[in-house]
Formats: C-alpha cells, structure tokens, sequence
C-alpha cells in the first residue's frame, strides 16, 4: 500500500466522524417547528373531514329513501334521532302492494338492509353529530315533501367546529352545502 492511499482512508474516516452537537440541535428545532405549524393544519383537515364524512352518511341514506320510494312505488319518511344516538331510518308512510296482490311493505314498517342495525337505523359512526333534521317524506315519483319548507339537515363535527348542510330540493335532488346557504 502506498503512502497516498493510507492518507485518503485516514482523512475519510475522520470526516465521517458523525454530526455535532450544534448540528443535531438545529435538526431538532426544524422539526420541531415544522410540527408546531403542520399539526394545528392537520387537526383543522381532520374534522373537516369528519363533518364531511357524516355529510355523506346522510345523503346515502337519503338517496337509499328515495330509491325504495320509486322502485317499490310508494312513499317512504326519514326518521331522525339527534343527540345523543345521531341516527337515521326510514318506514313505509302507506301500504305498498306489487302486482300480484303481494305487500311489499305494510305501513309504518321500518326499512332494514345493508348499513343498517336490526331497527334499521344507519349510525354516524365518526362522533359527528346530527343538529337539525326536517321532516322528509320520498313519493314514488321520487320527489320529496319537507317540513318545514326550505330546511335542511344540519350535521357538526365532534369538536362542534364545523357544520354542513344536507338539502332536499322538492324535485328529491339531494346535495351538501355550506351552512347557511338557502335551501330550495
């Protein structure tokens, strides 16, 4: 081995001695103040997301009402508990009978089926929390009676932070908007 090569090792190995304390401590407080700026972002994303995600709980459970409505042609009504169990169902308002005399649903029956516990009802499952719930009745047509007129579910995130609004035009058109803004 020659001179030239023992000195290359020698200076490599003193320079991969590792980082210094000064080094170290200015990694520290990058990541440190990275998190104190990215956290307070995730938790508002978070419950965005929360309020959200019970949004469109209801908008399917709404649109399910509205379906059994026109492919059973009778009417169907949502019936809501707000706090604290935050669930929704919905029952047969009139005697629904197919063409061969067979009923297809008695009136007052409690609908039962997929996303759904034995009593029907479909749970928020995320702690959001259902605010305001009008009176929703689907016709076999597939248009909707609500009462009061022009109300709107309301539902609120967990850390009661957050709102949306879930209207039901007349029409049964279903959609998520913000709060406050005039239902149809």
């Amino acid at each position: 081995m020659t001179q030239n090569t023992v000195t290359v090792r020698r200076r490599f190995r003193t320079a991969s001695a590792g980082f210094t304390v000064a080094e170290l401590l200015v990694l520290v407080a990058v990541i440190s103040i990275l998190c104190a700026i990215g956290f307070p972002l995730y938790l508002s994303y978070s419950r965005a997301q929360e309020t959200d995600g019970a949004a469109r709980v209801i908008v399917v459970a709404l649109n399910q009402a509205r379906q059994l409505a026109v492919t059973r042609g009778g009417s169907y009504s949502v019936d809501t508990q707000t706090a604290p169990n935050n669930r929704v169902r919905f029952f047969c308002t009139n005697a629904i009978v197919d063409g061969s005399g067979n009923v297809l649903c008695a009136a007052g029956t409690v609908w039962t089926g997929a996303g759904t516990d034995g009593l029907g009802w479909h749970r928020l499952e995320n702690a959001a929390r259902i605010v305001q719930a009008p009176a929703i009745t689907f016709s076999s047509l597939g248009g909707a009676t609500i009462a009061p007129a022009g109300t709107a579910f309301r539902v609120q995130n967990s850390s009661a932070t957050g709102t949306l609004d879930v209207c039901v035009s007349p029409s049964g058109r279903i959609k998520v908007q913000a709060t406050g803004a005039p239902c149809p």
